[in-house]
């Protein structure tokens, strides 16, 4: 089921693009710069986070990011060295651009719809949906509990894609 107005009534956007995985995912004007590597489930079903903690993870049970659907890519913010491959993932605003680039050489460019905060047992299914238009979800932890030395919720950013290029 579509996750928007705009996804819902089909609107045209970018055209998708052909499978081929993402490498590498950069936005520019917050300094996010991380190598993508594919993960699956971990062992309780939750999507698996890269095992190292300065890369992104791009969950291949989703389409690949610029494909037509809900591409999914996951990371650490921070790790006990210091801070992760989505440490600077908050800074992002609504119409900031994220480029993914793909293995084919070919680039997805992004462009950010909507910035949210989910408890971490509280996920929406709308998160890991399919999607009609080429999407791109970003999802990271935040709200750490110094008590219980764990981040509380996820933070979800989402984006259309706005370009594209080989």
């Amino acid at each position: 089921m579509p996750s928007s107005a705009t996804e819902r009534r089909g609107d045209p956007g970018r055209e998708a693009m052909a499978r081929s995985e993402p490498s590498r995912i950069t936005g520019r004007s917050v300094g996010l710069s991380a190598a993508v590597t594919p993960v699956g489930l971990a062992d309780d079903g939750s999507i698996a986070l890269p095992g190292d903690a300065d890369r992104a993870g791009w969950y291949d049970g989703s389409v690949t990011p610029g494909e037509a659907g809900n591409a999914v890519l996951v990371a650490h913010v921070d790790s006990t060295s210091g801070p992760a491959a989505f440490y600077e993932l908050g800074a992002l605003e609504e119409g900031d651009r994220v480029t993914v680039r793909r293995r084919d050489g070919s680039t997805a460019r992004f462009t950010v719809t909507g910035i949210a905060v989910h408890p971490r047992d509280e996920m929406p299914a709308a998160v890991y949906r399919p999607t009609l238009r080429p999407r791109l979800t970003l999802i990271t932890c935040t709200e750490w509990d110094p008590e219980a030395r764990a981040y509380r919720s996820n933070l979800v950013v989402t984006s259309l894609l706005t370009g594209g290029r080989g």
